[in-house]
């Protein structure tokens, strides 16, 4: 590459696994006789590597001209390359410091700088139009377009034009770069094909493989120029191996004469600098590379033969580089501001010999990127043109504008050098160059809009856009909307004047690159086209067209309370279905809903407004909306919705509830006494009792007394809320301080059956300090315990005493002998141990994305309270849930999916007989079948229970 090129990256930083200095892998006899020698060549090393070492090692390359007039400065003026070496700067070692160094063994010391610091390169002055300036080209995507007037100077008019690249080398970073690997023996040359300018010197670099593929070190090679080429070699690439190499027997590089050299391929990395302030020009140089500079000073073609004499394989040992020397400068034409319709000529400057004698035969390519703007004359309108450098050196065109246009032509141009018959230089494209050509006139342009679709018989507003884009003013300016038969139209602007069969605005005169907005009310009963027209002085003319489709209204609004009938303080859920029955989508629906002065939203506002986010509602299909307000006055209450739609859609509906003054609460209480039905004497029967609150406020000081028969003796009782036993009193009572609504409290007492009875009651009366009462009877049969026999070595052992039996002061009075028997009590009926589920849903099939409804109700249909009421249910595939909803408490609402199963927020308790509804809401996105089965469990009814509904989905 030349010396004065920039190349946009280094070499590649990772190391070529070649051999260690000193080793080859060969067959040939020269490689077996260094095998012989690798032995001492290691002991020398490890010799020398002891001895601490000093020296320099300098490269000389030209430098570049600081004035700007030429590519480098004449001789002497150079700049060096510097390599890494060993050793202290300006120190030696104590043992050369004393005797010296006669044979030269301390060749290295610390690296001296390639060049001193740079003085700041000086400013590039803008040239005169009839200063030709050296080849520029755009290389790797970097511009480098020449300093012209009235542009910025770029970076790089300091550092030079670099070269341009043929064939598969044609970006700057693959430049001087040799790939990692190659075949075994083969020998690898870059650039193998460049173009340079005169003057200039171009790096070559060259290595040779090794038996593995990878670059060899230390390998000689020879540089070779072929006797028709022109050019000299100006320096070999030598990185001064000093005597740890010498020692290896690394021959040393030397150019021979100006057309042959000797090189060999570097043992250590460095780098070929040019002196300037750029870094991407420089050139690394890694292991086993070896590089050689040529240069020229004439055109033509040069062709360098890099040979490996030791390499073994012959068809591969030996490569060629060709370099073609070009001599020229150009200047491209400058933008140009005409009037409109005025043609323009395009000149371009292409000299040689440093500008001095015209570069003829040469050829200019130009092309313009709007060929709608203009074209070149004498083409039959062709949008490029190839215009070749007279005797005066100038390449001359013409655009001719076509008529009626105006704006800014941009003009691409090339620099084509023809293939010499003498030179064998093929045609090469040299540069690439840009202008602009802009005509100047005043410019129309009109733009309408409107709704593409509009309600029927409802207005709607047209707007139009007239604007002047151009340079100049447009004069007497006029927009003209047609109105067509059975349309209705107007315009508010002040300076319109409307009549039936049309609408014109009298503008007068637009400035430059300003435009003006015009306003119409436009009411029609059928789909029409209206036409804007715009005028103005001269033959400036432009028009637009805007479309405006009908359709009558097509929005079907219900709505349906969940229930007819309130409490104030409830929520009100009202189930809405927006429906599209036209046969196209609606765009931006919109719902609204507001309460009367007795309805309050859940967000503590009267209005809600809710828009549909998942995009238009399509032909047939329904928006399924929930909304949810606080009864907050009794009476008949009411809620006004209004869905909208684009276009002009509306509808509205009214839906009323009656709302009723919420009953005062009262105390209640209820009691439920379980035992067995039989027992036998001298058997433990056990009483539960349970008592439950199922009013609305809390219970206080409840009094709970449990009376029994005289053929009981008490063993035991509930010890929580101070029961005791009163043996004598024939009863047990216990005092529960507090009892909450919905709560309950579980109170046990245990006896013996002491005496047989047909009929034996027990008796549990609930009464608290609000007055609410409860009570229950039960009554069983004490039967005849089993004789037992008395062991054979004891007698009989007598009945124990027992004390004459009292009436209880309780409220089960014990029957007396003298009253006759009664047949014994029915058992009691079995607690039920599941809960009962009730599961409804539409009965018909439904349509797919439609919503599915069903209604879940829950019993608890024992004598008892129940707690820890779990309800779940499985999602089929397809199905989405669109809400879940409980009207006396909102947070049961709530849901949390897992594995496929809903599960609903846990009941706390339910009172006896207590019932809680909810409703599902689903909604399929397929046509299908599938079942839903609802499972609930409690703690008071483990065995649970479950309910099954068929749904059918249909397109």
């Amino acid at each position: 590459m030349p010396s004065n090129a920039a190349p946009s990256e280094s070499m590649s930083d990772h190391p070529s696994p070649s051999p260690q200095f000193g080793i080859h892998a060969s067959a040939s006899p020269s490689a077996s006789r260094r095998d012989g020698c690798r032995g001492l060549k290691i002991w020398v090393l490890l010799l020398v590597i002891l001895i601490p070492l000093g020296g320099c090692s300098r490269l000389r390359l030209p430098a570049v001209d600081p004035t700007g007039q030429k590519i480098f400065s004449p001789l002497p003026t150079t700049t060096g390359l510097a390599l890494p070496d060993f050793g202290h700067a300006g120190h030696k070692h104590k043992l050369f410091h004393k005797f010296g160094d006669p044979l030269n063994l301390n060749p290295f010391s610390i690296p001296e700088p390639a060049f001193v610091e740079p003085a700041a390169p000086p400013e590039c002055l803008t040239p005169l139009p009839a200063t030709s300036v050296p080849p520029q080209t755009s290389v790797g995507g970097a511009s480098t377009e020449p300093c012209v007037p009235s542009a910025p100077c770029p970076g790089d008019c300091k550092d030079g034009p670099p070269a341009v690249l043929l064939g598969n080398e044609c970006h700057m970073k693959d430049l001087c770069h040799l790939p990692e690997r190659g075949k075994r023996g083969c020998i690898l040359l870059s650039p193998q094909k460049i173009v340079a300018p005169v003057g200039g010197e171009v790096v070559l670099l060259s290595g040779i493989c090794g038996t593995d593929g990878y670059l060899q070190m230390g390998e000689p090679l020879e540089w070779m120029l072929t006797p028709d080429s022109v050019g000299t070699f100006i320096e070999v690439g030598n990185d001064d191996p000093g005597l740890l190499h010498k020692l290896a027997r690394v021959k040393k590089a030397s150019k021979q004469d100006p057309s042959y050299a000797f090189g060999v391929t570097s043992t250590k990395r460095a780098k070929i600098t040019r002196g300037n302030m750029n870094p991407g020009d420089d050139v690394q140089l890694e292991k086993g590379q070896t590089w050689l500079t040529i240069s020229s000073p004439s055109e033509g073609t040069s062709r360098v033969t890099v040979l490996a004499p030791e390499s073994e394989c012959w068809d591969q040992r030996k490569a060629t580089a060709t370099i073609y020397w070009v001599d020229a400068r150009w200047q491209y034409p400058g933008t140009q501001i005409v009037p409109a319709g005025t043609p323009v000529e395009l000149n371009t400057r292409v000299t040689r010999a440093e500008g001095t004698l015209p570069a003829r035969g040469w050829k200019v390519r130009y092309e313009i990127m709007q060929p709608d703007l203009a074209t070149f004359a004498g083409t039959g309108g062709s949008s490029y043109v190839e215009a070749t450098v007279d005797d005066g050196g100038n390449a001359t065109v013409q655009l001719v504008p076509t008529p009626g246009t105006a704006g800014t032509a941009t003009i691409n141009m090339q620099i084509i050098r023809p293939g010499g018959e003498t030179d064998n230089i093929p045609t090469l494209t040299l540069s690439q160059g840009q202008t602009f050509v802009r005509w100047s006139s005043p410019q129309l342009a009109l733009r309408a809009g409107a709704p593409a679709v509009a309600t029927y018989g409802s207005p709607v507003q047209v707007v139009a856009n007239v604007s002047n884009p151009g340079d100049q003013p447009a004069n007497n300016v006029r927009v003209t909307m047609q109105i067509p038969s059975r349309v209705q139209a107007s315009s508010p602007d002040s300076f319109a004047t409307n009549t039936p069969g049309a609408i014109v605005w009298e503008i007068g005169t637009i400035p430059p690159q300003t435009q003006l907005d015009l306003f119409a009310n436009v009411t029609t009963e059928s789909p029409m086209r209206l036409t804007f027209e715009a005028r103005g002085e001269g033959e400036l003319f432009a028009t637009d067209t805007v479309a405006i489709d009908v359709y009558r209204p097509s929005l079907v609004l219900s709505v349906s309370p969940e229930q007819e009938r309130y409490e104030v303080g409830d929520a009100v859920t009202y189930n809405i279905d927006v429906r599209n029955t036209g046969d196209r989508p609606l765009e931006n629906v919109q719902l609204v809903a507001t309460g009367d002065s007795g309805m309050l939203h859940e967000s503590n506002e009267r209005t809600v407004r809710k828009p549909k986010t998942d995009g238009p509602l399509q032909p047939g299909a329904v928006w399924p909306v929930a909304v949810t307000f606080i009864a907050t006055d009794p009476g008949r209450r009411c809620i006004d919705v209004e869905a909208t739609a684009d276009a002009g859609q509306r509808a509205t509906s009214e839906s009323c509830v009656t709302v009723i003054n919420r009953p005062v609460p009262t105390p209640a209480v209820t009691a439920t006494l379980n035992g067995r039905a039989q027992t036998s004497v001298g058997a433990t029967p056990l009483f539960r009792g349970v008592v439950g609150n199922t009013g609305q406020v809390p219970l206080q000081n409840v009094k709970v007394v449990m009376v029994y028969d005289a053929q009981l003796k008490p063993l035991g009782a509930t010890e929580d809320f101070l029961g005791n036993v009163e043996p004598g009193r024939y009863l047990v009572q216990w005092t529960i301080p507090r009892l909450d609504p919905g709560n309950s409290q579980v109170l046990e007492a245990q006896f013996e059956a002491i005496g047989t009875s047909p009929r034996s009651t027990v008796v549990m009366t609930v009464e608290s300090d609000e007055g609410a009462r409860a009570s229950q009877r039960l009554e069983f049969e004490i039967l005849p315990g089993a004789a037992v026999q008395p062991p054979p070595s004891q007698p009989d052992a007598l009945p124990p005493a027992m004390p004459p039996p009292r009436i209880p002061s309780g409220p089960a009075p014990i029957p007396t002998p003298e009253q006759p028997a009664t047949p014994p009590p029915a058992a009691p009926e079995p607690e039920p141990q599941a809960l009962d589920l009730n599961l409804t849903g539409p009965t018909a099939p439904v349509s797919a994305n439609q919503p599915i409804r069903y209604r879940l109700a829950v019993t608890n249909p024992s004598q008892t309270p129940d707690s820890v009421v779990s309800i779940r249910f499985n999602l089929p595939s397809g199905v989405q849930i669109q809400r879940i909803t409980q009207q006396r408490s909102p947070e049961l609402g709530s849901f949390e999916v897992n594995a496929g199963q809903v599960y609903l927020a846990d009941i706390r308790s339910m009172r006896p007989g207590e019932t809680i509804t909810y409703e599902i809401v689903l909604v399929s996105n397929q046509p299908q079948t599938f079942d839903l089965q609802v499972e609930a469990v409690s703690r008071g009814k483990p065995l649970g229970a479950r309910a099954v509904i068929r749904t059918v989905v249909s397109p």
